[in-house]
């Protein structure tokens, strides 16, 4: 039968990588309202362009298009349960590139056991928890919940 082996990690170690994060959580917290700005900006052009493209594919092709049977390469026009007509355009008809949304650097979520933290509320718990403790290592196990926030 083999043995468990028990692990320590330098507690320096895991303050500095707790240290880092936070950091980074701060620099994308700051940098958060200029990228969803620039975001909105891009997809506004975006939306404009796929309306231009729509409406010069209509305009040259139209008919071929709505008789399209292969929806990639198509137009489909339709209504919905309210009864207000969709179109639906071909994924291979645009070759647009859709702006990337960015994330949410501090969503709220679930974070042991107190619902309404953010990542970084916890990883500053953690941090003073750590700078707190005199021992010089800590467990495998205590770093694998660490790492859960990181």
């Amino acid at each position: 039968m083999a043995r468990a082996v028990s692990v320590k990690i330098p507690t320096a170690k895991v303050i500095e990588m707790i240290e880092e994060k936070i950091a980074s959580i701060n620099a994308d917290v700051a940098s958060y309202p200029a990228r969803k700005a620039q975001y909105q900006i891009d997809y506004k052009a975006y939306t404009e362009a796929v309306v231009a493209r729509i409406s010069d594919l209509i305009a040259q092709r139209g008919a071929e298009l709505l008789d399209e049977e292969n929806t990639d390469k198509g137009i489909r026009v339709s209504t919905n349960y309210r009864n207000a007509v969709e179109i639906t355009i071909g994924k291979d008809l645009l070759d647009l590139e859709k702006p990337e949304q960015p994330e949410d650097p501090e969503p709220k979520g679930y974070y042991n056991r107190n619902h309404y933290n953010t990542k970084r509320q916890e990883l500053e718990k953690t941090l003073r928890l750590l700078r707190m403790t005199e021992q010089e290592t800590i467990t495998s196990s205590t770093y694998n919940s660490v790492l859960e926030l990181l």
